[in-house]
């Protein structure tokens, strides 16, 4: 099914910019579409969603989550999903919301390729998503088997080598070293310099969404039905953005323009999406053309999370 974004982002407002070091940010204000909603972290934290392996033999593409709340659960795009009943961290594939009170199977990717069995281990927070780039890289690719498939159901159509790769590239390029190659232990170990990040680049209250920079390259924007769920988010979101732009060696703190930062929103609202197969409550459409790839997830035709890249990140790649 073809169908033209309907969005109204032109209804969105992009503040001025703020930046630290070589990352900028755009604060995006728009409508606040309150959403009975319960977040992955508030469901983690209460107790009320149950994460476990689909068997006692485990499948490393696939998770069992139970939602005890009467409420949808949301889980974002790249979202790090770790836990003592598992026996290798995860990655959820693409935006997805649980039914209430109900019982699914979650496609995730490892991102913990030299563990596969339980452990005592103490986990870095669950407040993390896969870094930017490497969401970008699957998004890409997910997009581009998806258009070729009608049958694949989108969020099965990862590749799980790719991830690997890109959070092996990721150690390389800091020197680092995990015994089990959890891309974790990369954020635990940069944990004091995307600290500053954190405090330095605040998005005011009202705001739905970002528009994320490194150096003068807009890569990319996060838009979220509510402030309550982009406040939720943005701590993770910042800090996958900062990990890659911390990466680069010959960093460029040269800013981009307010019109660079419209422009991707402009592309966002003006391109075709596509319907997909997907678990879940609600929509999923993505975009996928020469400039940029997107997913957006939408329940009684409301966004609840629209992502979208640069297919300039390929540079950053």
């Amino acid at each position: 099914m073809q169908t033209k974004t309907n969005n109204t982002l032109n209804e969105i407002l992009i503040e001025n910019s703020r930046s630290h070091k070589n990352l900028t940010v755009f604060p995006l204000i728009g409508r606040n579409n309150l959403s009975d909603l319960t977040t992955f972290h508030q469901a983690i934290n209460d107790e009320s969603l149950e994460v476990s392996e689909i068997s006692d033999q485990g499948s490393v593409p696939s998770l069992n989550v139970h939602n005890k709340n009467l409420t949808p659960v949301f889980i974002i795009d790249g979202q790090t999903i770790t836990g003592k009943k598992l026996k290798q961290n995860r990655i959820i594939t693409v935006s997805t919301l649980i039914p209430e009170t109900s019982t699914m199977k979650l496609s995730v990717l490892c991102s913990e390729r030299g563990r596969w069995s339980r452990t005592d281990r103490e986990f870095a927070s669950r407040d993390s998503s896969m870094f930017a780039k490497a969401r970008f890289s699957k998004m890409e690719t997910m997009s581009q088997r998806a258009n070729g498939s009608s049958n694949e159901s989108y969020d099965k159509s990862a590749d799980q080598q790719q991830t690997w790769e890109q959070i092996n590239r990721k150690f390389s390029s800091f020197n680092d070293y995990s015994s089990s190659e959890s891309m974790q232990d990369i954020y635990k170990n940069k944990e004091n310099i995307l600290a500053e990040f954190e405090k330095e680049l605040m998005m005011p209250e009202n705001a739905v969404g970002c528009i994320f920079a490194i150096g003068n390259r807009v890569l990319g924007f996060e838009l979220f039905s509510s402030h309550q769920l982009f406040a939720d988010l943005y701590p993770q979101l910042l800090k996958s953005y900062a990990l890659d732009a911390i990466e680069r060696k010959n960093r460029n703190n040269n800013q981009p323009s307010l019109d660079d930062a419209k422009k991707i929103i402009h592309d966002a609202d003006n391109s075709l999406a596509k319907q997909c197969k997907n678990s879940g409550l609600g929509n999923l459409f993505t975009i996928n053309t020469n400039d940029i790839c997107a997913t957006i997830l939408m329940l009684d035709d409301k966004i609840i999370h629209f992502t979208c890249f640069s297919k300039q990140m390929r540079n950053e790649l």
